[in-house]
């Protein structure tokens, strides 16, 4: 192997740790901004500062991005309060080990499901209806804030604000 075909296999294993999260190089990526996508499933986000305060969007944020060691952090809701359809969203740069956050939330076995890349959690008590899609370099979140959502209805939206934030 040439030394110039070696710089050229360093290059490429340092841009695909970038991009996959892994190595050295994985710290770049989980300083990268998470920008929110303006409408998920035909829904506008909640830019209204009232609203914003009221459901606690930037407070969570802050609290999250503190427990989770500065790693970026994006909360955000989509719908309206009024309305029959209102998300949550939340994304974090980096990896997350969803099963041990399933595990941890309580939700018994018969509540957990997977649907294609997401796991689900169907609501039970004060847990609400959830779906986690991840990667090594980005994990979303999203929750209705509705009764009576099927976790159907919400791992689309996990999965659209997935490939939208990647």
């Amino acid at each position: 192997m040439t030394v110039g075909s070696a710089v050229v296999v360093l290059i490429v294993l340092a841009v695909l740790g970038y991009l996959w999260g892994l190595g050295p190089l994985s710290r770049l990526n989980a300083e990268r901004a998470i920008t929110p996508p303006a409408k998920v499933a035909g829904l506008d986000r909640i830019t209204d500062p009232e609203i914003r305060s009221q459901a606690q969007l930037d407070q969570t944020r802050d609290a999250l991005s503190r427990i989770n060691d500065g790693k970026k952090v994006m909360v955000e809701a989509y719908g309206s309060l009024e309305g029959d359809r209102f998300y949550v969203l939340i994304a974090l740069r980096g990896r997350v080990d969803i099963d041990k956050v399933v595990a941890d939330s309580g939700a018994s076995a018969d509540k957990i499901k997977k649907i294609g890349s997401s796991t689900c959690i169907e609501a039970a008590g004060n847990l609400p209806t959830q779906c986690y899609r991840g990667s090594n370099t980005l994990t979303v979140i999203a929750q209705s804030a509705n009764e009576g959502v099927a976790v159907d209805q919400v791992e689309p939206i996990a999965e659209e604000a997935f490939k939208a934030m990647r």
